[in-house]
């Protein structure tokens, strides 16, 4: 007689040894029988190693993906891309009756499933995400979403960029330049990205400019009529050689250098907002209303002839106060050039006999305080009249000398 105990332990084994069989025709039942080569299915992932992913595809065993097949950032670890029970896409390159046995791959599934977005992408200009893997001869390698392309290092960016290698690991907003299917050839842009946003902060900073606009810049170029400076954006305005400095007219290349950085001052918009004039010289405080209120009619001054106007001198008192001395005014003779009385550079005493320093004016003459020469001759005094009528015409000389005097400054 068998006894209880032998008969639950028999019980126990036809009970485990069913539930094994179940396992056994579950997991065949799992073999997916549709299974074939080109499907592609979900897995879930059992181990991750170093080079390849364990996967379950509901078979008795699991199947290995190796490294080559995986869409991954070679600078990162497998175990960090990939936890397990994920479940990622894998394409049936080879099934259980190919030879060789199954083979998966989640690249190409990866590709399958998205290369009609990127066409559609392209068809539409429509921007992606791109992920920098690695770096190649002539620019980088990049991934969208699973779909390698190649990004040329001359589109990387607007400016130049000798180091390609700092954008690995980075995630870049592309658009797709080249698209061809069967070649499986995608070739992308960042910089036509950069551009457009370029030109849209550009825009809304042109357009947000007003007159009286203090901004920092950096000169860019210099040439004979003035400098140009990046105000920022690649928007450059123009400092003319008028408003780089209150003092008399100098060479660009004497007051600022290429490179330098400026604080200018806007004073002036086209209506287009494609001309943006400058001064620099309007930064800083205007020597006319620091020192003007120091000078009067009658006062004699001292300066320095800085130009040959032919009808007349420009001379500067100090820097950033000019003055002008009518050639009628230099000598009690006739005189034909200024030349016969002094040369540029030459230093020149005068009274005042005329003044506004509102609109930044002075006459000199220093005819008055030198002594009587010879008597005039006949000739020369018939020809006086011609002197006054020379000097009529210098009355408002402002419209004669090459010194830019802002208008409705004070």
């Amino acid at each position: 007689m068998i006894s209880d105990d032998f008969k639950n332990v028999d019980q126990n084994e036809e009970r485990d040894l069913d539930e094994f069989e179940n396992a056994i025709l579950s997991n065949t039942d799992r073999l997916v029988q549709n299974y074939k080569r080109g499907d592609i299915v979900d897995v879930r992932i059992v181990k991750v190693d170093k080079d390849c992913l364990l996967v379950d595809i509901g078979r008795k065993s699991e199947v290995f993906v190796p490294i080559e097949e995986i869409v991954h950032d070679p600078n990162v670890e497998l175990g960090t891309q990939f936890k397990i029970d994920d479940l990622i896409p894998v394409k049936i390159v080879r099934d259980e009756f190919s030879k060789g046995g199954i083979f998966l791959s989640h690249k190409k599934a990866l590709y399958q499933l998205n290369i009609d977005n990127i066409e559609t992408a392209y068809r539409e200009r429509e921007k992606v995400k791109a992920i920098v893997h690695e770096k190649v001869k002539g620019g980088l390698v990049v991934d969208i979403d699973g779909v390698q392309a190649f990004l040329p290092g001359s589109l990387v960016s607007v400016k130049r960029q000798n180091d390609l290698s700092k954008y690995i690991g980075q995630t870049l907003e592309v658009q797709v330049i080249e698209f061809e299917k069967d070649r499986r050839k995608v070739v992308v842009s960042h910089k036509i990205i950069e551009q457009e946003h370029n030109k849209a902060s550009r825009n809304d900073f042109v357009g947000g400019l007003e007159v009286n606009t203090m901004l920092e810049g950096i000169v860019t170029n210099i040439v004979d009529y003035g400098v140009f400076v990046d105000i920022g954006y690649n928007v450059e305005g123009l400092v003319h050689i008028s408003e780089l400095a209150w003092g008399a007219t100098k060479k660009p290349s004497d007051v600022v250098k290429k490179n330098d950085k400026i604080k200018v001052r806007v004073i002036g918009i086209s209506d287009d907002r494609n001309r943006i004039s400058l001064s620099l010289k309007r930064t800083l405080p205007d020597p006319w209303e620091i020192s003007g209120g120091n000078y009067h009619i009658g006062q004699v001054v001292e300066g320095k002839v800085v130009k040959d106007l032919n009808f007349g001198a420009l001379v500067e008192i100090e820097e950033g106060i000019n003055s002008f001395m009518h050639i009628s005014q230099m000598s009690h003779r006739r005189i034909n050039s200024i030349e016969e009385i002094f040369q540029v550079g030459d230093t020149v005493r005068g009274e005042i006999v005329e003044l506004d320093v509102s609109q930044k004016k002075m006459k000199l003459s220093r005819k008055n305080i030198i002594p009587p020469e010879d008597e005039i001759s006949d000739e020369e005094e018939a020809s006086s009249s011609d002197n006054n009528h020379d000097q009529s015409k210098s009355d408002d000389f402002s419209s004669y000398v090459d010194v830019y005097v802002p208008k409705g400054s004070n």
